[in-house]
């Protein structure tokens, strides 16, 4: 995607990054990921300090319920570094409570800090309910699938790093763990007995469901992708772990709901009647798909650009393109009485906006006082990312069988969301298979970026790919040993005295 918005100067640090031309000074959406994760450090900690010892102090707590809340604790605890892990690297490992000298905590290599999240997820598996033993009231909590899909995902991040980082003094002594990874991945959805998990592949039978999409509250026609992508959809069997959104009103700063719907929700519209180009949706159109990820939608080389058609015949795309990806051509319900409204994406750098994180009016956008509480959870971890990094495990590890009927299965679910016959079961797989299932499967989620990284293909695939909103002359320049991760906060180098050292590139 690009960063899109209003304008090439609409939110300059985020054009930055969108451009690779990010310098030290563009530290705000980067110091705020710091700030927030070690913040949640902080607060895990000191509950698991004083979960500990409440036993002692009171009489009356449930041994059962005190062993759970350190559970998810923990479980957090290795959701956080992970995050920290993915995004600048070596990091500060924080398992106690933070205190002012914890700034002057120099930043451990990445296998350190990966280990330290193994173990903390290795810990809180035994401690956490299953998700169905999750009351409704309780949903939201981390549980025992939770833990173990986090565990494949640092295992599999370690195994490639190892693979396609050797030598690099930033990962430490990242080992192949593709065969533990596996064990953990089949512990959560296993192809040859999958009435036996927890989770389930929505609309994998052709289900229709019924949302703000259909116009009416009773009319079942949303197929079970475009399902998922909904505040109806929200903590669906086909989800892991959400960040839970509440619709609270309290204002921009302090809400508790997220700010996707606003930021990747279309500016413009066509108005019905007389043609005239409205700017009153709401969106602010920021990540803008690109040429690129229609054509492998298309199924074509995946650095092919210049795909002039505004409207892109659909009689053979994959049917999770248009829950991904709007242009001009397409519609949208808007406003109290839902009408429907063609979308307008002219002003946009690709001629496209995201699809996947939109609302409905009556459950969002009447609220123009506070577009940043939008009530749409983040799908965090998904059965169907963790089933393609299990099919990832399973092909390293020789088991090509269990690693086609993974993605194969992720397939079947796209296919029976459309009506085209489209994506075919494969009859083979490759390890460019997953690759591209990825692609497809998680478009413009958090995934594909630190992907890439991770398989040592973001040089190939990210170097040298245009920037439309600044013409065609300018292509990405990725540097490797720089971009595969974030340089650290300034603030926060200064915090700590000299203990904290940016990468090389950075300093």
């Amino acid at each position: 995607m690009e960063a899109g918005g209003e304008t090439i100067n609409d939110y300059p640090t985020a054009q930055h990054v969108d451009q690779f031309l990010h310098t030290l000074s563009d530290e705000i959406p980067m110091q705020e990921i710091w700030i927030y994760c070690y913040k949640g450090l902080h607060h895990a900690n000191t509950a698991i300090n004083q979960l500990e010892n409440i036993t002692e102090i009171d009489e009356e707590a449930d041994p059962a319920l005190v062993s759970r809340r350190i559970g998810e604790m923990k479980f957090l605890r290795g959701l956080y570094h992970f995050m920290l892990v993915q995004i600048f690297g070596g990091v500060p490992i924080a398992d106690d409570e933070i205190t002012p000298s914890e700034f002057e905590t120099p930043r451990a290599d990445i296998k350190t800090v990966l280990s330290y999240i193994e173990g903390e997820l290795k810990d809180a598996i035994p401690l956490l309910p299953n998700r169905s033993q999750v009351s409704s009231s309780q949903i939201g909590r981390a549980t025992k699938g939770a833990a173990q899909s986090l565990l494949l995902k640092t295992l599999v991040y370690e195994s490639s790093y190892a693979e396609n980082y050797p030598g690099d003094e930033r990962f430490g002594d990242c080992q192949n763990r593709w065969e533990e990874a596996l064990s953990y991945g089949l512990d959560v959805f296993d192809p040859s007995a999958p009435e036996a998990s927890e989770y389930s592949l929505v609309g994998r039978d052709g289900e229709r469901y019924s949302s703000w999409r259909t116009g009416t509250d009773t009319d079942a026609t949303i197929d079970g992708f475009r399902w998922l992508f909904t505040a109806d959809g929200d903590n669906s069997s086909g989800s892991i772990f959400e960040i839970q959104s509440i619709f609270d009103q309290l204002g921009y700063g302090i809400t508790h709901g997220n700010v996707l719907t606003v930021y990747q929700t279309v500016r413009q519209y066509i108005e019905p009647g007389t043609g005239e180009i409205s700017n009153s949706f709401g969106g602010w159109s920021f990540n803008c798909p690109t040429d690129a990820l229609v054509a492998a939608f298309m199924n074509n080389d995946p650095r092919e650009t210049g795909l002039n058609s505004s409207v892109l015949d659909s009689a053979e795309m994959d049917p999770r393109f248009k829950t991904t990806v709007g242009q001009n051509g397409d519609s949208a319900l808007f406003g109290a009485d839902y009408t429907r409204v063609a979308i307008n994406c002219d002003n946009l750098p690709t001629g496209r906006i995201g699809r996947k994180f939109e609302c409905g009016y009556d459950e969002y956008w009447f609220y123009t006082n506070d577009p940043w509480s939008g009530p749409f959870n983040v799908r965090l971890i998904r059965l169907a990312d963790v089933m393609l990094l299990t099919a990832e495990a399973a092909f390293k590890t020789g088991d090509n069988q269990t690693a086609l009927d993974l993605v194969n299965l992720v397939r079947e679910r796209a296919r029976a969301c459309g009506t085209t016959g489209e994506p075919a079961p494969l009859s083979a797989i490759s390890y460019e298979d997953i690759i591209h299932e990825r692609r497809l499967e998680l478009a413009l989620e958090p995934h594909r970026f630190f992907d890439l990284v991770r398989w040592g293909l973001a040089e190939e695939l990210i170097g040298g790919e245009p920037i439309l909103a600044l013409g065609s002359n300018f292509t990405i320049e990725f540097i490797p040993g720089k971009h595969e991760f974030f340089p650290l906060p300034i603030s926060e180098v200064e915090l700590s005295n000299g203990a904290l050292v940016q990468y090389g590139p950075w300093q």
